[in-house]
Parts: structure tokens; C-alpha cells; sequence
């Protein structure tokens, strides 16, 4: 699995090369972003931070098993 620094991750904070991370996981939702059902704006307001805090807050934990496969990359190292 692909490391990344919380730096790196930081690089990646525009609608169209947005990274997250959640748990120490690192989520690339570049193409996900048009589809959150909270719509985008939010996520861009996260992208290239950790948004742990904020997506606890708002998500039933399990919501992560099922965008997993598709939008996880790495984690934190």
C-alpha cells in the first residue's frame, strides 16, 4: 500500500485533484466529488486535509467499506 505525508496530501486541494483523509486513509475523490450526495462544495472545503473529525461527524462509519476499493490509495505515513 502507497504511503503518503499529510504534505503530499495537501498538494491535492482543487475540485479536480481532490485527496482526503479519513482514519489515517488516504482517499483520492477527485471523481467522486460530483457525485457526494451533499454535493461538492463541501468536499472542497476538506480536499487536501485530514477531514477525519468532520466525516465522523456526519457519516455512520461503515459507509467507508463500500468507497474503499474505489477511491482509497494509500495512508498516512
Amino acid at each position: 500500500m502507497n504511503t503518503y505525508t499529510i504534505d503530499e496530501v495537501s498538494e491535492h486541494n482543487s475540485k479536480s485533484d481532490c485527496w482526503i483523509v479519513i482514519n489515517r486513509d488516504v482517499y483520492d475523490i477527485t471523481d467522486f466529488i460530483s457525485d457526494h450526495p451533499g454535493g461538492s462544495s463541501i468536499l472542497v472545503t476538506v480536499a487536501g486535509t485530514d477531514a477525519t473529525d468532520f466525516f465522523n461527524d456526519l457519516h455512520r462509519p461503515d459507509i467507508l467499506e463500500e468507497y474503499a476499493e474505489h477511491y482509497k490509495i494509500g495512508c498516512l505515513s
